[in-house]
């Protein structure tokens, strides 16, 4: 049996034994109030007998004594029978039984067994991303695959269609950051969700509230400040707080605040009304804001446990691929084709994810259309048409990669090379070359490995690839100076694949991404073989750079701004952190005006729901509204940076 399938069952088990306890509970309770009633009958009975009877005045006292005991004891048997019945009205068995399963979850030791139950818990209720996006989203932005940073943290909210607040990366930090270097796990990130999962199952009823509350040490992480301030303020009022303490014969639910360590009570705890805030993590988000809208959750995995297989090894079902199906119907892709072939096979499978298709069969119709897609596909011929001069025709697809648009060049062996040695020459100095002989299958491994394909994005659920018929090479990319890397290497170990490096310390960030192969035969239908369809969708998906425009905070389409050298304000925890663009602006107005008055070293200034003292002599800064005052080290850096047009 699978982990998986442990996990399920020991899932259904624990509800179960929840279950059955409750109704052996009820049936217990329904049985033993037929038996009191019984003996309370027969009791009176006896009470009554002996009053008609005056043999004795002590046998009568006797009597009268016993039978009022008996009495009495039956009185109190059947009003504890009747309390615990009173505590099991039909109204709250389904809440109970919920409860009781999260509590028999609660002894399991694996943190994907409970948190898979809490978010199934939720059902229709839960707005956010499952487990299984969770972990792909911060697999898309963590750079060693293990760990993401304050910065990589910015990206993953952004992705989930959240803000990136300072104060909630911060807070995010604090909680998950155990060892304090900065840094979070996979684990650590999907447990601080889980977390918030179950703030939510008690906001909507589902789970009972605990007997300790959370603290929102670091301000909480929703987005409604503004419009919860006025609430904050009265319920920090004392005499509030007190009077409604005295009110109260049981403790009284806690609700912390997002400002200071003061709470107030409330005599109601197991109404709506009690929890103030809805986990804003969960709030419904508009679509297309958020990458899981785009993503699968497989993606940049190669297969799973216990999934079917097609004849090349390769995953079935489109949920294998990158891309979510029919979720592109925004996004138009240019084909230029410039051989003389047969149709794509391609088409059918870019028109299932949603893509529009436009097609070109001349270079002056190609780049005259080029503006009003996203993606440019180039199948290379032998031969310049003569509607445009070389220059021409390279200006204009220089100056589209340049706004943010994404190239699929297509190479086959030579002469079928042109316009895409064209292009790859323009913006890389390298070009392709070559006749080889191909008709293998790549499989899954390191790229530079001779009849190997590397793990990527665009291979997202592929092992096996077909390499092509005749083939062409890239013999030497190293003037690409890094900015081109290795896909996939040929049956005879050439290398036949590139992807355009998504190192932001090698690629310019406003332009669009390039993937080059050198097999183009294969998108023919008498060729579409092992994972080409897959390949091909996956390939379309990725140069749209949607996990880079979230990471940069821009709309999913439309030309990316050049970057601009700007000064950014950072906080040091555990490494430097770039404050959110609204925070790094308040205090570079804050420091503007201090280089003119140095005089005062320390200023206060406001973000958000927060006050802070900079003192920009000793660069720190002091959270005057926070109990803990935290003192943090702060600097200020030039960057290029791509303007932000969204929160």
């Amino acid at each position: 049996m699978s982990t998986e399938q442990q996990n399920i069952e020991s899932t259904t088990n624990s509800t179960d034994v929840a279950t059955e306890a409750t109704n052996t509970a009820t049936n217990s309770t329904s049985t033993d109030n037929n038996n009191s009633a019984s003996t309370s009958s027969t009791e009176t009975t006896n009470t009554t007998a002996p009053s008609t009877e005056t043999t004795s005045n002590d046998t009568t006292a006797s009597t009268t004594t016993t039978t009022t005991t008996a009495t009495t004891a039956a009185a109190t048997t059947t009003n504890n029978k009747r309390k615990e019945t009173d505590t099991q009205q039909p109204k709250y068995i389904e809440t109970r039984i919920r409860k009781k399963a999260r509590e028999a979850l609660d002894l399991i030791s694996n943190t994907k067994q409970r948190q898979a139950s809490l978010f199934n818990l939720l059902g229709n209720d839960y707005t956010g991303p499952t487990e299984q996006q969770l972990e792909m989203i911060f697999r898309l932005f963590s750079r060693n695959g293990k760990t993401i940073g304050a910065d990589e943290l910015k990206s993953v909210i952004r992705a989930m269609g959240k803000r990136p607040l300072t104060r909630r990366i911060d807070k995010i930090l604090n909680e998950c950051d155990e060892n304090g270097n900065g840094t979070i796990e996979m684990d650590e990130f999907v447990r601080y969700m889980q977390k918030k999962a179950m703030e939510k199952a008690k906001t909507l009823g589902l789970l009972g509230e605990s007997d300790e509350e959370e603290e929102e040490s670091e301000g909480g992480d929703t987005d409604e400040e503004k419009e919860d301030a006025p609430k904050k303020k009265a319920a920090n009022a004392k005499p509030k707080a007190k009077k409604s303490t005295k009110k109260s014969t049981t403790t009284a639910a806690a609700t912390t605040t997002t400002t200071t360590t003061s709470t107030t009570t409330t005599t109601q705890a197991n109404t709506p009304k009690a929890v103030i805030k809805q986990p804003s993590f969960f709030q419904p988000i508009k679509k297309g804001s958020s990458i899981v809208h785009y993503y699968t959750e497989n993606a940049g995995t190669h297969i799973n446990t216990n999934v079917e297989l097609d004849q090349y090894s390769n995953p079935k079902g489109v949920e294998h691929d990158l891309g979510v199906e029919g979720a592109f119907t925004q996004f138009t892709i240019l084909i230029g084709i410039f051989y003389d072939g047969t149709d794509l096979e391609c088409i059918k499978d870019l028109k299932s994810k949603g893509f529009q298709i436009v097609e070109s069969r001349t270079q002056k119709d190609f780049i005259e259309k080029l503006p009003q897609s996203d993606i440019a596909l180039i199948i290379s011929g032998y031969r310049n048409d003569n509607s445009t001069t070389e220059q021409e025709f390279t200006d204009k697809v220089e100056a589209y990669h340049k706004v943010g648009k994404g190239l699929f060049i297509w190479n086959d062996n030579t002469p079928y090379i042109l316009q895409g040695n064209w292009i790859t020459n323009r913006l890389y100095g390298v070009t392709a070359a070559g006749n080889e002989p191909g008709k293998q299958d790549l499989t899954l491994g390191n790229g530079l490995d001779k009849q190997h394909f590397s793990s990527h994005l665009v291979t997202s659920g592929i092992v096996n690839l077909y390499e092509g018929i005749t083939i062409s090479s890239f013999a030497d990319i190293t003037p690409a100076n890094g900015k081109l890397e290795v896909l996939a290497s040929s049956s005879q170990g050439n290398k036949i694949m590139l992807v355009s490096s998504t190192d932001p310390t090698k690629v310019d960030a406003n332009c669009g991404r390039v993937v080059v192969d050198s097999g183009f035969t294969k998108l023919f239908a008498q060729f579409f073989s092992a994972g080409t369809s897959r390949y091909v969708k996956n390939c379309c998906v990725w140069l749209l750079a949607l996990d880079h425009r979230f990471r940069l905070g821009v709309e999913v389409s439309g030309e990316i701004e050049k970057p601009k050298e700007v000064p950014v304000w950072q906080y040091l925890h555990g490494t430097w952190n770039d404050y959110d663009n609204d925070a790094s602006k308040v205090v570079e107005d804050a420091y503007q005006e201090w280089l003119t008055n140095p005089y005062t070293d320390v200023r206060s200034v406001k973000s958000g729901a927060w006050a802070y003292q900079i003192d920009f002599k000793q660069n720190k800064q002091t959270n005057i509204q926070h109990f803990a005052h935290t003192t943090r080290d702060i600097r200020r850096v030039l960057k290029n940076v791509v303007k932000p047009t969204i929160n």
